[in-house]
């Protein structure tokens, strides 16, 4: 079975089109990243996939989205989100509880799970993301960078098959940010599948299988991490790696900075000889 299954989807926001006639396909256990420009649509296309829309967002949709075999379009969104964990690119949309334990119990209690199951995931999701020691803080007091670890952490909780994220890490320092990829690699490698959109490809470069490039509305490229070498995704606005823009210059074609001094360490031995 597909994780998604996307055909001829097409979205538009009152008489501004967002989406036109997108087909992918995603199988179970990819690690897909999805970038763009700013507004290109990134977001608009990652509500369909737990059926934020067209179920609770107006709009004229066309086309048909199955998550995991099923309908998106019909299926309740409190039942796709057992298996489609979605984390929000403002924290602010979703964190509404009083304590942070609560919040990430709130979201559990809506899915069925209650009682000492729940207590048990929420504090190892809180644990994973580092807010352990903040179980009765109130979330609203927490740094914005802290928001979106909470935002993880109840996404973690749950649980899915597949994990949503909207740029989680666009308010995390370098570290943080380092950890909440670590974490989705290491469920990516337990079968997850993650499907995030992200403005920061350094990020994409050393953990997506694939990349999907949205521009005008459309999927103009889709394929391994490389294609972020096609000179396209500068021109379209896209932050390309600076392991990436080295690489051109040197007349490499390495994605990450590990790669990258890896290789220039190799040819200054070779010099040395």
């Amino acid at each position: 079975m597909l994780a998604v299954q996307i055909d001829k989807l097409s979205f538009s926001y009152s008489d501004k089109p967002i989406l036109s006639g997108i087909s992918v396909k995603i199988k179970q256990g990819e690690f897909v990243g999805l970038v763009g420009k700013t507004g290109c649509g990134k977001s608009t296309l990652l509500l369909t996939l737990n059926g934020i829309i067209p179920q609770m967002v107006n709009g004229n949709f066309s086309g048909t989205v199955l998550t995991l075999g099923k309908d998106a379009t019909k299926t309740p969104v409190h039942e796709l989100a057992r298996s489609v964990a979605f984390v929000f690119q403002d924290p602010e949309d979703q964190i509404f509880s009083l304590r942070v334990e609560d919040e990430v119990l709130f979201g559990l209690s809506n899915i069925g799970i209650a009682g000492d199951e729940a207590k048990r995931r929420a504090l190892e999701a809180l644990r994973t993301v580092g807010l352990g020691e903040h179980l009765d803080s109130d979330p609203h007091t927490l740094s914005y960078g802290q928001k979106q670890k909470l935002a993880f952490a109840c996404a973690l909780a749950v649980e899915p098959e597949i994990f949503v994220l909207d740029e989680p890490v666009s308010n995390l320092d370098h570290f943080s940010s380092d950890e909440v990829y670590s974490i989705l690699g290491k469920l990516n490698k337990s079968g997850k599948t993650i499907i995030i959109a992200e403005h920061d490809t350094e990020w994409l470069a050393e953990y997506a299988s694939r990349i999907l490039f949205l521009n005008n509305g459309k999927i103009e490229a889709d394929g391994g991490p490389q294609i972020l070498f096609d000179n396209k995704f500068e021109a379209a606005g896209v932050k390309v790696p600076c392991a990436v823009k080295i690489s051109k210059e040197i007349g490499e074609s390495l994605l990450t900075p590990s790669q990258l001094i890896t290789r220039l360490k190799q040819k200054v031995k070779l010099k040395k000889r």
